[in-house]
């Protein structure tokens, strides 16, 4: 009887270490995932988008100082930016190993990984500005093609113009 309470404590003390280091390793991998998100420029990005969730703000609520934005930034932007930042843990996981996630840190500690993660939101601005350009030409092109398009090719189930 005592051997057998022995090897459940044994038992129990070795699940119990088992659980521990897991839990460890899932925190060091999710540490990792953070450490990338912050190196890669994904927080710099996020930043980015303060400023003009401020003039929203201040187009509203002209008194709003700017020792009050500063406040808010801190206490509420910051706060929910790591709490978004912590949800998309879970889907880093997902697509990339730790020791991934490791090397993915490693380029963007290098001089080529810092510019990238440093010019990234910038070049995000200016491709979002592009893009809006070119649609907006592609729109156009669309609605002219359509437009030189004959009748006889409207599809089964649209009825034709009269």
């Amino acid at each position: 009887m005592n051997k057998t309470r022995v090897l459940r404590l044994f038992c129990m003390a070795g699940f119990i270490l088992a659980s521990i280091t897991v839990k460890a390793q899932a925190g060091s991998f999710d540490s990792d995932i953070m450490k990338m998100q912050q190196v890669n420029g994904s927080n710099g990005s996020t930043n980015a988008l303060f400023p003009r969730i401020m003039a929203q703000f201040k187009q509203s609520k002209p008194d709003l100082t700017d020792s009050q934005m500063s406040a808010m930034k801190t206490d509420v932007f910051d706060v929910e930016v790591t709490s978004l930042n912590e949800l998309m843990i879970p889907v880093f996981k997902k697509y990339y190993t730790q020791a991934e996630v490791k090397e993915i840190i490693a380029f963007y500690e290098t001089q080529t990984g810092k510019k990238l993660a440093e010019t990234t939101p910038i070049m995000m601005m200016d491709q979002m500005q592009l893009t809006q350009t070119w649609a907006i030409g592609l729109m156009g092109k669309i609605k002219s093609y359509l437009d030189k398009q004959p009748v006889d090719n409207v599809p089964q189930g649209i009825k034709r113009p009269e």
